[in-house]
C-alpha cells in the first residue's frame, strides 16, 4: 500500500504525518525565523528603492505598504519563541503570509517592471520557503497570487496583457503544486529511509552476537579472507573440513589450491570485482586429501578493510557419481563395449584431430546374420550370450587401442586407427572373421555365429564421421545382399547402386501414397488348342503425367519388408475386383497368375489374408495362381515359405515356379515344395530357334516337367517358329507378344467379349 498521498505527497496516516512534523519542528522554526529576518531586511532595502516614486501618486501607496510589511515581519519574528508545535509555526507563518500578500498587492499596482517580477517571485517564496503543510503552501501561494494579480490589474485602464498574465500565473501555480507535492514526497521518503536505516543499525548492533553464533553454526564452510588470501575468520565447519584435526593452521587460502592456474583465475576475477558463483576447483585439506569444491564469493568490508566472504561446497562425491554416470552413458550395459554415442564421438575426434597429418583409419560396421532366428529359436538369453561372445571375440581379434562399440541390437562397430596402409586392413578383417565365425555353444546347444562387415576408409571414403558411417553402412548393405558372411569395402560403385535403390524405394513410397498401382493382364494360351487359359497380372502404375511406371522402375521395392507387401496388397485388391466384375458379366477368363516376393511369403498371415479376400469376393481359390521365383526357397525362411505354399496349394491355389533355371534353386525344390507349374524364362525362349544351347535347355526343362507331371509355361513367345518348337516339345502354355501384350482391365474385358463372340461363331 502507498503510504503517501499522490496529491499532496504527505502521509495518509495523520499520526505518521504528525510524527514527521514533530521531528522536523526545530528545522521548521529555524526556517521561519530566518524567513522573517530576511523579509524585514529585504523590504527595508526595497523601501529605499521606493523613493523613486516620490512625487507620484503611487508613492503614498508604496511607502506605507512597505513599512507595514517590515513591521509585520518584525512582529512575527518576535513570536518565534512561541513556536512549540508545528501548528503554531503554521499559524504564525500563515498570518505573515496574509499581511505580506496584502501589502505587496498594493505595491505591484504600480505595474512597473519590478512589479511583474514580484508578481512571480512572491508566490514562489510562499510555495517553496514558508515551512507549512501542503494546504498552507498551496493556500498561501494561491492566495498571494490572486491578491497580487488583483493589485496588478486593478488600476484602470486594464492592461491588454491581462489574459496572458492570468494564464501565466495559472501555469506557475500548477507547476508549483506539482513541485510542492514532489518535494513533500521526497522529504518523507528520505525521512522513512532514515528511520529504517537507524532501525537497521540498531537491529544490527543488537544482533551482532546472534550473527556471530549463526556464522559459527552454519554447516557450510565459510571463510573471510583479505585480498592477499590471508584468513580473517572461518567458521567451525571450515576448520573441521580443511584442518581435519591436524596440527596445522590455515592462515592463507592460496596454499590450499591444487591447481595454480585455477587459483590465479579466481584471484584475478575477484580483483576485478566480479561476483563468483559455483567456481569449481580442487582444494587440499590439512591431512593432504584433495577434494573437489564449488566456491561462491562476495566482497564485504570489515572494519574499513576490503575482504571476501567465501562459501565452500564439497562436491567430491558428486564428481565421482558424475564420472560413473558418464561412463555408464558412454558404455553398452550388456557387453561393456562403447555405445553409439561414444563411438560417434571417437570417430569425430579421429577425423578432426590431426587433419591431413592423420594416418589411415577405418570404420567397420558389423552385423550378425540371422540374429533374429537365434532369438526366436534359442531364446533371448541365447541371443544375449551371442552378443557378449561377439564382443569378447572382437576385443581379442583387434589391436590395443582399436575401439569396439555396440551400436544397438545386433550391430557392432570398430574404429581402426594408425593403419600403415590399405593393405594392413585385410589381415585384420581375416582375423575378425575367423574369430567371429568360430562355433559357439550355449548350454550345450550349438549357435551359429556369422557376420557381415562393411568397411569405409578415412580419408579415402569420407572426410568426416557422418560420411564414414554412411559409407560403411552402404558397404554393409551390399555385403548382406551379396550372400552375407563376408566383408565388403566401400567404393563409388556401391554408392551409385545404393542411391539407385534408394531412389527406387522413394519412388515406390510416392506411388503408394499418391498413385494407384493397377494390374495389367497378359494372356496365356494353350499351345495345343490355342484357347485362352488365363492371364498373368503384371504391375503397372499410370501417373498423372501420362507415363506408366513399370516393375523395373521400382524392382527393389518388391523385396522390401514393408513396401513389397503393400504393393502386393493393392495388386490383389485390383485383381479380385476385376475378376469379380468379369465373372458378374459372364466372361470366362480362366485363372489369374501374379507374382509374390519373399517379403510377402515371410508373413505367416499372407495366406489367410489372400484366402479371406477371395472368399469376400465369392471367388474360388482355384482361380488364382501364385508365381514365385527360385530365390524364395533359399535362406533360413525356406520352411516358413513351404508351409505357406502348402496351405495355399491345399485350398486349390496353383503354385508356379517363375524364371526357372536362372537362379540358384536345386532340383530337389521341385519335389520338396508344391510346384504345379514351371515357367521357362524368356531368355531361353528368345533365341531357341538359333541358339542350340537355349534349345537344349528348353528341351531339358520340358522333359523334366513331363517326367514330374508338372505343367509348363513358356514366356516371351514372339513368333510362329518359337511356338512350333514349344508345341512340338510338349509345352502346355505360352505367353508373349505373339499372343498379346499386357493390357489394362478395360481392354481385357473387350478382348474377352471378342474372344467369346469368335468362339460362338465357330
Amino acid at each position: 500500500m502507498n503510504l503517501l498521498s499522490s496529491l499532496t505527497g504527505e502521509f495518509r496516516d495523520p499520526a505518521r504525518e504528525s510524527a514527521f512534523q514533530a521531528e522536523r519542528l526545530p528545522e521548521y522554526s529555524r526556517h521561519a525565523r530566518l524567513l522573517f529576518q530576511l523579509s524585514a531586511l529585504l523590504n527595508c532595502l526595497f523601501l529605499l528603492s521606493d523613493w523613486r516614486f516620490a512625487g507620484t501618486p503611487h508613492f503614498w501607496i508604496a511607502v506605507p505598504a512597505r513599512i507595514c510589511v517590515i513591521l509585520w515581519s518584525l512582529f512575527c519574528l518576535s513570536l518565534c519563541r512561541r513556536m512549540t508545535s508545528f501548528s503554531a509555526v503554521e499559524r504564525i507563518c500563515f498570518a505573515w503570509q496574509v499581511v505580506t500578500a496584502v501589502g505587496v498587492a498594493f505595491l505591484v499596482s504600480s505595474r512597473s517592471d519590478i512589479a511583474v517580477f514580484v508578481l512571480v517571485m512572491l508566490p514562489l517564496v510562499f510555495y517553496l520557503v514558508v515551512p507549512t503543510s501542503f494546504r498552507g503552501n498551496v493556500g498561501g501561494g494561491l492566495g498571494c497570487g490572486v491578491l497580487l494579480l488583483i493589485g496588478y490589474l486593478a488600476p484602470a485602464p486594464l492592461s491588454p496583457t491581462m489574459p496572458g498574465m492570468m494564464m501565466a500565473v495559472l501555469m506557475l501555480h500548477c507547476g508549483m503544486w506539482i513541485a510542492i507535492a514532489r518535494n513533500n514526497r521526497l522529504q518523507r521518503q528520505e525521512w522513512m529511509a532514515g528511520r529504517l536505516a537507524r532501525a537497521a543499525q540498531d537491529a544490527l548492533a543488537d544482533s551482532r552476537d546472534t550473527l556471530e553464533r549463526m556464522f559459527m553454526a552454519v554447516p557450510l564452510p565459510l571463510l573471510v579472507t583479505r585480498r592477499d588470501g590471508s584468513v580473517v575468520r572461518m567458521n567451525r565447519a571450515a576448520a573441521d573440513s580443511y584442518m581435519s584435526g591436524q596440527d596445522v593452521s590455515l592462515d592463507n587460502v592460496n596454499r590450499t589450491y591444487v591447481d595454480l592456474p585455477t587459483r590465479d583465475e579466481l584471484l584475478d576475477r575477484l580483483q576485478r570485482g566480479e561476483t563468483i558463483d559455483s567456481f569449481e576447483c580442487r582444494l587440499r585439506r590439512g591431512d593432504g586429501a584433495i577434494r573437489n569444491a564449488l566456491l561462491s564469493s562476495r566482497p564485504i568490508v570489515i572494519d574499513g578493510e576490503s575482504c571476501f566472504v567465501t562459501s565452500v561446497v564439497d562436491i567430491t562425491e558428486r564428481k565421482e557419481a558424475e564420472r560413473h554416470l558418464e561412463q555408464l552413458a558412454m558404455s553398452d550395459a550388456l557387453t561393456g563395449l562403447a555405445n553409439r554415442a561414444h563411438f560417434m564421438a571417437a570417430v569425430t575426434q579421429a577425423t578432426t584431430a590431426l587433419g591431413e597429418r592423420m594416418p589411415l583409419s577405418a570404420v567397420l560396421l558389423i552385423d550378425l546374420d540371422e540374429f533374429k532366428r537365434v532369438n526366436d529359436t534359442a531364446g533371448h538369453d541365447a541371443g544375449d550370450a551371442l552378443l557378449c561372445a561377439v564382443a569378447g571375440r572382437l576385443r581379442h581379434a583387434l589391436r590395443p587401442g582399436d575401439l569396439v562399440a555396440r551400436m544397438g541390437g545386433d550391430e557392432f562397430a570398430v574404429l581402426l586407427t594408425r593403419l600403415p596402409g590399405a593393405d594392413a586392413l585385410q589381415p585384420i578383417l581375416t582375423r575378425i572373421s575367423e574369430h567371429l565365425h568360430a562355433p559357439l555353444s550355449y548350454r550345450g546347444r550349438p549357435i551359429e555365429s556369422r557376420v557381415s562387415i562393411g568397411v569405409a576408409l578415412f580419408p579415402d571414403h569420407g572426410d568426416d564421421g557422418a560420411a564414414l558411417i554412411k559409407h560403411a553402412d552402404i558397404a554393409l548393405y551390399h555385403a548382406k545382399n551379396s550372400g552375407r558372411g563376408r566383408a565388403t569395402l566401400f567404393g563409388p560403385e556401391l554408392l551409385d547402386s545404393w542411391e539407385r535403390e534408394a531412389a527406387m524405394l522413394d519412388r515406390a513410397r510416392h506411388i503408394l501414397a499418391n498413385e494407384r498401382p493397377v494390374p495389367w493382364y497378359q494372356p496365356k494360351v494353350a499351345l495345343d488348342t490355342g484357347a485362352l487359359q488365363g492371364f498373368e497380372a503384371l504391375f503397372r502404375c499410370p501417373t498423372g503425367m501420362g507415363d506408366i511406371i513399370m516393375p523395373g522402375d521400382i524392382s527393389v521395392a518388391f523385396e522390401h519388408p514393408e513396401l513389397g507387401p503393400a504393393i502386393t496388397a493393392q495388386m490383389v485388391d485390383g485383381i479380385v475386383t476385376d475378376c469379380r466384375r468379369w465373372r458378374d458379366a459372364g466372361l470366362s477368363f480362366g485363372h489369374i497368375a501374379f507374382n509374390v516376393s519373399g517379403a510377402d511369403l515371410n508373413d505367416d498371415a499372407f495366406a489367410d489374408r489372400l484366402l479371406e479376400r477371395l472368399e469376400q469376393a465369392g471367388l474360388p481359390p482355384s482361380m488364382i495362381e501364385l508365381e514365385v521365383t527360385e530365390s524364395v526357397f533359399l535362406g533360413r525362411n525356406a520352411d516358413r515359405v513351404g508351409r505357406i505354399l502348402q496351405r495355399l496349394s491345399e485350398t486349390g491355389v496353383a503354385i508356379a515356379l517363375d524364371d526357372f533355371g536362372t537362379g540358384y534353386a536345386s532340383l530337389s525344390h521341385l519335389k520338396q515344395f508344391p510346384i504345379d507349374v514351371i515357367k521357362i524364362d524368356q531368355r531361353f525362349v528368345r533365341d531357341l530357334e538359333t541358339d542350340p544351347d537355349d534349345a537344349a535347355i528348353v528341351r531339358t526343362v520340358l522333359n523334366l516337367a513331363y517326367s514330374l507331371g508338372i505343367r509348363t509355361v513358356a514366356e516371351g513367345v514372339e513368333n510362329q517358329q518359337q511356338l512350333d518348337y514349344l508345341r512340338a516339345g510338349g509345352c502346355h502354355f505360352g505367353q508373349g507378344f505373339h499372343f498379346g501384350a499386357a493390357m489394362p482391365a478395360v481392354d481385357v474385358e473387350a478382348w474377352l467379349r471378342a474372344d467369346a463372340g469368335a468362339r460362338s461363331m465357330t
